[in-house]
């Protein structure tokens, strides 16, 4: 058997619900790995290991409770945790203790999962970089917002983390640190107790390393089939560039590329797909609604605490409050058009190829990347799946993405796994 900490979500569930590992020999192992490299990856904003153990050692003496017993899982620091600090990756909220567990929290609990701890996050999930390090590179970013998410789940501090997405703040990270991550259809998660941040946007997601693990969390939230339904036959794919495929770099062009060789090798069929002109300006309204919901959502933090906000933050919003109220609504008008078309754009398609990022991890901490390639999927509200297996010039991951219909997330985590098969065959 791998090291403990290197099991898969899955493989760990089935391993507990054995007995051929306990809950408390996993959540040890990660927690050791944590003490060996978190000085290195900073990806956690707290962890308390007694609190873990304790948890751990409770569903070793309890009945199985659900599709996640006995896993650990880390919450990116914008979740509200009853039992620990929730800071929202400010300086406002240093140890603030909420009175509730978001609603993932309780139901991951419900379904036995062991809260491991909470992850590192840009400011309030925002622009302000955190100070995690890509694993594969200390010296380049590991994504954002939800960095310490992607970040812990590479470096086998723990099998499964959630995080949120507002621009591409799950799929760009997972792509950068080489792990599966999930956006979901919006609204399907329960963003109760969850810092918002642009409500026409904000998405809760997760990390794992296999994109099977997704089908047990959505299970642990929605009452989902717990396994991926395995396809009947090869799904139908879209080959899409996008209006922004010249800004990717030969990186992300090979990514996408070394997965639709795999998926062809395999059998599927894949036909080239152009968005309707108009989808090009789902970037720009992915930032204007950003930029004008995201002033109003922190206005109590901008009226009350202005001094403890970055530079960069108040620069943002600054932004969002000079958006008019007509180029909002343009913008929101835009998107549902397009929400609406887009079934006929995946008229005899399963799920659109499309970049995850624009390359390879920038190196230095100035920025978390580069979302040009996850706007308007966010926008949209349409569910995706970034998946690893491509190395580019200078030894960091680079994934590849499919989108899939809005709602069609059980179908797309077949096809995700699927294709997952596919690339590692």
């Amino acid at each position: 058997m791998s090291k403990l900490n290197e099991l898969t979500a899955t493989a760990a569930a089935q391993a507990i619900a054995a007995k051929d590992i306990t809950s408390e020999a996993l959540t040890a192992a990660c927690l050791g790995r944590i003490a060996e490299r978190e000085a290195d990856v900073v990806a956690w904003a707290h962890i308390d290991p007694d609190a873990a153990l304790a948890e751990a050692r409770q569903r070793d003496r309890e009945g199985p409770k659900g599709a996640l017993h006995g896993v650990p899982v880390g919450f990116k620091d914008v979740i509200e945790t009853f039992d620990m600090p929730t800071a929202y990756g400010s300086a406002i909220y240093p140890g603030y203790r909420p009175v509730a567990d978001a609603a993932c929290v309780a139901l991951v609990r419900a379904a036995g999962g062991v809260v491991l701890g909470k992850t590192a996050t840009t400011e309030f999930a925002f622009v302000n970089p955190a100070g995690t390090r890509n694993p594969h590179n200390l010296a380049h970013t590991p994504g954002g917002s939800s960095s310490g998410s992607a970040a812990s789940v590479a470096d086998m501090m723990v099998p499964l983390a959630l995080g949120t997405q507002t621009g591409g703040s799950v799929i760009r990270p997972s792509s950068f640190c080489g792990v599966a991550g999930y956006k979901p259809t919006i609204g399907q998660f329960s963003y109760a107790g969850v810092k918002l941040l642009a409500r026409s946007l904000d998405t809760l997601g997760a990390m794992a390393r296999h994109a099977g693990d997704f089908a047990l969390l959505r299970a642990a939230m929605m009452g989902a089939p717990a396994a991926v339904v395995p396809l009947a036959g090869p799904p139908r794919f879209g080959f899409c560039r996008t209006p922004w495929w010249d800004r990717a770099d030969a990186s992300s062009h090979a990514a996408v590329e070394a997965a639709i060789s795999a998926v062809t090798d395999a059998g599927a069929e894949v036909r080239e797909v152009t968005l309707p002109v108009e989808y090009a300006g789902l970037e720009g309204a992915n930032k204007t609604i950003m930029m004008y919901e995201g002033r109003r959502a922190l206005a109590h933090e901008y009226n009350q605490h202005e001094e403890l906000l970055s530079d960069r933050l108040k620069a943002q919003m600054a932004t969002g409050a000079a958006a008019s109220y007509a180029d909002y609504g343009a913008a929101i008008e835009l998107t549902d058009r397009c929400r609406q078309g887009f079934a006929a754009v995946m008229d005899g398609i399963d799920a659109l190829i499309v970049p995850s990022a624009v390359g390879e991890a920038p190196e230095g901490f100035e920025t978390t990347g580069d979302a040009t390639f996850n706007r308007p999927w966010t926008t949209m509200g349409t569910p995706c799946v970034t998946l690893p297996g491509h190395i580019g010039p200078t030894g960091l991951p680079v994934g590849a993405q499919l989108v899939a219909r809005y709602g069609d997330d059980d179908y797309l985590m077949s096809v995700a796994c699927w294709v997952e098969n596919s690339i590692a065959s």
